[in-house]
């Protein structure tokens, strides 16, 4: 991996080589203490629902610096249906006013279509002895006042309402008791958690109430109520809860920082593999909650529970949400185009048929092919910074679609190379901050790099989307003698090249062989170069809307 001249390499046919690591537990039993459900040392990092690292952006926001962020209305798709704020201005899209809400907090939600006079949603709280406490009166646009059901109420409905009413901790209790109100009728009502408006979650009819009762709530004040517990859990935003409520899946903090740094999860809410409790009505339901996509594999033919709307008496927002997303602009990246088998194992490795790697290039240096890299979108390919000088852009070549150094297929594309960007923090002593990106010239009359048969890996923006004991492909033309223990690693000549794990079907370039000593022998593990925790340096050098698959 150092970069050894040719005469060093014994092999320089294109493999693969397989790494496997440990899992974390995600099974919570009845004895688990609680110090073992809880990574203590992922809160320091205070994540919410604003962390992208840990979660997706909603379509208004942007993920920069790792935080999402407002996108500017004209950054929203431009198709949609109009909605009225509570600003008393219309708004041609729904992603047009939440980014207006989210430069402006009173801009809220009020209804779908346009602002009429005298029209408003609001909600109301009655039988209380304060202001923030009662039961929850809606009157919807164009509906009489009408109380929400008790069975169809919890803590997330409840914190969206407090929000509503100006409490932005949210709900301190979804369940006090108010007293009994004589009413022929509720509504059923169901959020997503992160709404600011109750108008935006979707309201059922029921005219069968059985007694079921009605919602109450009682808001959250800081500095008001007893001191916590002992065993409280401290939410990100200064709100305590309960111990016991943390990793079940419910956002009761309000800003999801009770289900973000999770060793297990508690219940039935499931568990994403970056450390996230989510509702387990949300596996299956048509929208990646995970980072890495696991709650939505294994769900043709299913249908997601809690999902049935009959007699929905105010529009869908949650499912127009969804709708927005498949407006985005999608990237086109870490999918190959071929689904074949395996041929027969070789020492250390397996050999590599046309389209396993289509992300897989080799940097040329003259006549010498002493590193590869990483194609990761227009004219640009990712390495490591050993590999590369900044003087020496005009000597190299990029050849893609190679399998065999000593046999050159017929197929290879060269391009010639623009210029080298090597990290500016790199340590040539210690290989601190090994990366490097390589920008290509396009062909002549051609404005992009349009590379025949290449396709490029995913940048990952998150360091949560792989865990231990996830499996991952190495690839390169280094040596493929034996190893001692029958191990497989990178050597000689694979440095540069892609570490690449998959999700949901999708290839992230995980990380770039960066270097290691006595390749393949126990206790001298390869050293690969992190690259998520590279993702804002990449994406300040070739643009973040070609990489930015997610959170865009």
């Amino acid at each position: 991996m150092d970069g050894e001249d040719e005469q060093a390499r014994v092999e320089t046919r294109q493999q693969s080589k397989k790494t496997t690591t440990r899992d974390p537990e995600h099974t919570l039993t009845s004895d688990t203490p609680q110090e073992d459900i809880i990574d203590k040392k992922c809160l320091t990092e205070k994540y919410t629902h604003l962390s992208c690292e840990k979660v997706f952006c909603q379509p208004w926001q942007k993920c920069i610096d790792r935080t999402c962020t407002c996108k500017l209305p004209y950054q929203c798709p431009k198709n949609g249906t109009s909605v009225c704020s509570a600003n008393g201005r219309s708004y041609p899209t729904y992603c047009q006013q939440k980014s207006i809400e989210c430069l402006q907090s009173q801009a809220k939600f009020s209804n779908r279509g346009k602002c009429t006079a005298g029209e408003q949603f609001t909600v109301s709280l009655k039988n209380g002895d304060k202001d923030s406490e009662g039961i929850v009166e809606v009157k919807l646009v164009g509906q009489e006042k009408a109380f929400i059901c008790n069975n169809s109420w919890g803590i997330t409905q409840a914190n969206v309402a407090c929000r509503h009413l100006g409490f932005q901790h949210g709900a301190l209790d979804a369940h006090r008791n108010f007293g009994d109100i004589n009413t022929p009728e509720c509504l059923h009502v169901r959020c997503q958690g992160l709404e600011t408006s109750l108008a935006e979650c979707t309201f059922t009819e029921n005219r069968a109430v059985e007694s079921q009762g009605v919602a109450g709530v009682v808001c959250y004040i800081p500095n008001t109520s007893d001191p916590p517990a002992e065993d409280s859990f401290h939410c990100v935003n200064g709100k305590y809860i309960s111990q016991k409520k943390a990793c079940d899946g419910a956002n009761d903090c309000g800003d999801q920082s009770d289900e973000l740094c999770c060793k297990a999860c508690r219940g039935e809410s499931f568990p994403c593999k970056s450390g996230v409790c989510i509702p387990k009505e949300n596996k299956c339901n048509g929208e990646l909650d995970c980072i890495t996509g696991e709650d939505e594999i294994g769900c043709e033919g299913l249908e997601p529970e809690g999902q049935e709307a009959v007699g929905t008496v105010l529009a869908d927002m949650n499912a127009e949400r969804k709708r927005i997303k498949t407006l985005l602009p999608q990237l086109s990246c870490g999918v190959r185009n071929n689904t074949h088998a395996r041929r027969k194992r070789v020492v250390g490795g397996k050999p590599a048929r046309k389209g396993d790697f289509p992300w897989q290039v080799a940097i040329k240096d003259g006549e010498n092919l002493n590193c590869g890299g990483i194609y990761i979108g227009g004219c640009w390919v990712l390495t490591a910074a050993h590999c590369v000088r900044e003087s020496k852009a005009h000597r190299y070549k990029i050849w893609t679609t190679l399998l065999s150094w000593l046999r050159p297929n017929d197929d290879i594309v060269i391009q010639h190379v623009k210029r080298v960007i090597i990290h500016e923090n790199y340590n040539t002593a210690t290989y601190e901050n090994d990366i490097a990106l390589i920008e290509m010239k396009p062909f002549p009359n051609r404005r992009e790099c349009e590379l025949e048969g290449s396709v490029p890996a995913c940048v990952p923006w998150s360091p949560y989307l792989f865990q231990p004991n996830d499996k991952c492909i190495v690839s390169g033309w280094g040596r493929e003698k034996g190893t001692h223990d029958g191990s497989i690693d990178a050597c000689k000549g694979d440095s540069g090249g892609p570490l690449v794990c998959m999700a949901n079907n999708v290839a992230y370039v995980w990380g770039v062989v960066s270097w290691g000593e006595n390749c393949g022998e126990p206790e001298h593990p390869g050293v690969y170069t992190k690259v998520a925790n590279y993702f804002d340096w990449i994406s300040s050098h070739v643009g973040r809307s070609l990489i930015s698959q997610h959170n865009t």
